[in-house]
Formats: structure tokens, C-alpha cells, sequence
């Protein structure tokens, strides 16, 4: 893997965006492997393809990538609003690619992988839709909000212009798969605990300082109105998975570290 990428590749453009696009796109396709299977190279799929950029050709998960000139911040700039929503509830959404570059040398200086079960609605937000005057008028777009997204669902494949070593990352990935939920509503509860969870930032923890999230979690689902319940099927889900060890008593510990 080459940290650099072939910046000529973006000279028949002139849109710093097209550039952009068509340098980062190319280097995933000559440099990434498959960090679900393990496979040395992903193949580029089709020029807009709907939320889509790579296929793995040996266990055929899809991946999407997004690349920004410096850090992201908050928010990662995605695609059109209903097409996600639509693929995200059918559970179609692709693993997400992150990385960030140095223009104008175009060298990546950090790259994460987000499996896709890490997805929820409450991640996705709506843009306001492209006025009348524009090119695309009426065309939604939305953001992904990266500060919602829990840490264990950003493993850094490169951070600092550093290659991390694949098969670690194709471990930390295999190890998130536990948390996989199908059903996109529980899927979301999970997220969320997780999130309060990192919030706490504790090894020891009680179910009291979980409790102290209900506020903000009946604001994520003003829909249930059993939030106390909700968050003890959570923690049970995690118990089960090996995530926490129940001690008795209402309390808690974490055995891997948010």
C-alpha cells in the first residue's frame, strides 16, 4: 500500500471535486483490500453507482468512499437523502471508507472503515433541498454525523500517514460483526447505549449512570416510552455478546473499552 496517489489522474478535470474524486476512487481501487474477508484488492464498480464505489470480488461486500481535503469535523458530506434512507432501512447500505488527504500533494494522511451495521437513521441527516434556481433543483442531499457514529464502529486503517497492519484491522472488524443487528429500530437503541456508554468513558459503570441518558435517548425515540426497559435489553445484548460483564447489583464492566 502507497500512501500517495497519482494526482495526474485529475488533470482532464477542472473541478477540485472531480479531481478529488477520480484520484481517491483510483487509489482505493489499486491499494485497499476487503477488511471484512481479507482479500488483497477491491475493484472499482461503475461511475455513479447509487451509494456505492468498490466491490470486494471474493466475498462481494460493497464499499462506498468518502474523501475530504483536512479533517472532516462533525459531519461527512454524503449523497441524495432518500437513496440512502431507502438502502440504510433495506439494509443494502455498503461499509464506508473515510479518509482524509492532504491536497495538493494528495497524500492520505488518515483512513477509516465504518462496517456498515454501524448505520442508523439517527446518524443521517437531511439536507435542505437545492432551491429552484439551481441546476438540480429540489434534489436532497444529507450528511453523515461522524460524532454519532460509536468508536468501535471507526477503526482507523491508516492514521498519521501510518499503514496499520491489515490483518489487525480485518480482526477489529471481525470482532464488531457481534454487533450486527439486521432490524435498522434496534439497530438504532444499540448505537445509541453504545454511544451513552463511550459517553461514560468508565471500565466500572452502574445501571444508574445509564439511566442518566434517558433524557437524551427519549429525545432519539420519542416513539418508546419505555426507555429504562429499552436500555437493560441493550445492556443484555451486550453481555451476551461478551461486550460487558454484569456484576451483580446493578452494576457493570466494560471488558472492551469504548
Amino acid at each position: 500500500m502507497d500512501i500517495r496517489m497519482d494526482a495526474a489522474l485529475g488533470s482532464p478535470y477542472r473541478s477540485l471535486r472531480q479531481q478529488a474524486r477520480v484520484i481517491t476512487e483510483a487509489w482505493a481501487a489499486d491499494n485497499m483490500y476487503c477488511v471484512m474477508c481479507g482479500a488483497p484488492h477491491l475493484e472499482a464498480l461503475q461511475n455513479n453507482k447509487p451509494v456505492a464505489d468498490l466491490l470486494c470480488p471474493r466475498c462481494h461486500s460493497v464499499f462506498e468512499l468518502k474523501s475530504h481535503n483536512g479533517p472532516f469535523g462533525g459531519i461527512i458530506v454524503d449523497g441524495a437523502y432518500h437513496t440512502m434512507m431507502t438502502r440504510l432501512t433495506d439494509g443494502h447500505n455498503p461499509h464506508l471508507f473515510v479518509m482524509e488527504y492532504r491536497r495538493p500533494e494528495y497524500v492520505v494522511e488518515n483512513l477509516w472503515i465504518i462496517p456498515k451495521y454501524f448505520f442508523t437513521t439517527e446518524i443521517i441527516r437531511k439536507r435542505k433541498p437545492l432551491s429552484s434556481k439551481a441546476q438540480r433543483a429540489g434534489w436532497t442531499g444529507c450528511n453523515i454525523v461522524w460524532r454519532n457514529i460509536p468508536t468501535q464502529g471507526k477503526i482507523p486503517v491508516i492514521r498519521q500517514r501510518e499503514i496499520l497492519e491489515p490483518e489487525q484491522i480485518c480482526r477489529k472488524v471481525a470482532a464488531t460483526s457481534a454487533l450486527a443487528v439486521r432490524k435498522i429500530s434496534a439497530r438504532g437503541w444499540l448505537m445509541d447505549v453504545l454511544y451513552c456508554l463511550e459517553k461514560l468513558g468508565k471500565e466500572y459503570f452502574s445501571l444508574q449512570d445509564v439511566y442518566d441518558f434517558s433524557d437524551y435517548l427519549q429525545i432519539r425515540h420519542p416513539e418508546n416510552h419505555n426507555v429504562h426497559p429499552k436500555i437493560r435489553q441493550q445492556l443484555q445484548f451486550l453481555r451476551n455478546k461478551g461486550y460487558l460483564e454484569f456484576l451483580g447489583r446493578g452494576e457493570y464492566r466494560m471488558k472492551t473499552m469504548m
